[in-house]
């Protein structure tokens, strides 16, 4: 497959050389949550045709962004990973999330929705600056469960039955709609999103989403 090149002495066309094709960027998106192996990619990015995605990777392999490795025995499987300057994509894909939370106030039926989108979505929204945080949230919906944990040098997703200080639960476009402070009141009011945990905690969590 030939790969378009926009043939610019520009840092944002030849960005976009390596990582503008359709897929790419889903694809480190789920890189981002750690290692994974072929079947895992292709399940997790739901309607990805399988050689779209070798293609993909291969592309990624070859501008130095993700490579290959084999897990230690029992398991010996070959994962793919991403690579130190693969990783420097984050704040791109972080800066999408924020860019395009209000197109998903409403969730189309043929829509696809992963529980770790969710959280990659808070990882994207939360302040830089909350010092002295550490909260952890479940977010269950109905396509599945996903916990976070808070802190203030990081976001990490954690075992969805770790005791959280906060639960939330509604439809994935209710709690993603949730991620906005603004909206919560309405949300609450509509019945369409419950929260479980001490208004200290709520407060404390709308403190840390509402972005300067």
């Amino acid at each position: 497959m030939a790969q378009r090149q926009y043939r610019q002495h520009c840092a944002i066309a030849k960005s976009l050389d390596v990582l503008g094709d359709r897929w790419t960027l889903l694809v480190v998106r789920d890189l981002l949550d750690g290692p994974k192996r072929y079947v895992d990619l292709l399940d997790s990015l739901v309607t990805i045709p399988t050689d779209t995605l070798a293609v993909r990777l291969k592309d990624l392999e070859r501008h130095g962004l993700v490579e290959r490795s084999r897990l230690d025995p029992p398991a010996a499987q070959v994962v793919y990973r991403l690579t130190e300057r693969g990783r420097e994509i984050e704040p791109i894909i972080d800066a999408y999330a924020r860019w395009g939370r209000p197109l998903i106030e409403s969730r189309s039926v043929d829509d696809a929705v992963r529980p770790e989108w969710l959280a990659r979505a808070v990882r994207a929204l939360v302040r830089p600056d909350r010092a002295g945080v550490d909260l952890t949230v479940a977010m269950r919906t109905p396509d599945g469960d996903c916990t976070v944990r808070i802190t203030e040098d990081r976001v990490e997703r954690v075992d969805p039955d770790t005791p959280a200080h906060l639960t939330l639960t509604g439809p994935v476009d209710a709690l993603a709609a949730a991620l906005d402070p603004t909206q919560v009141s309405g949300l609450l009011a509509g019945g369409r999103l419950t929260i479980e945990g001490s208004r200290n905690r709520v407060r404390q969590l709308a403190k840390v989403l509402d972005r300067p």
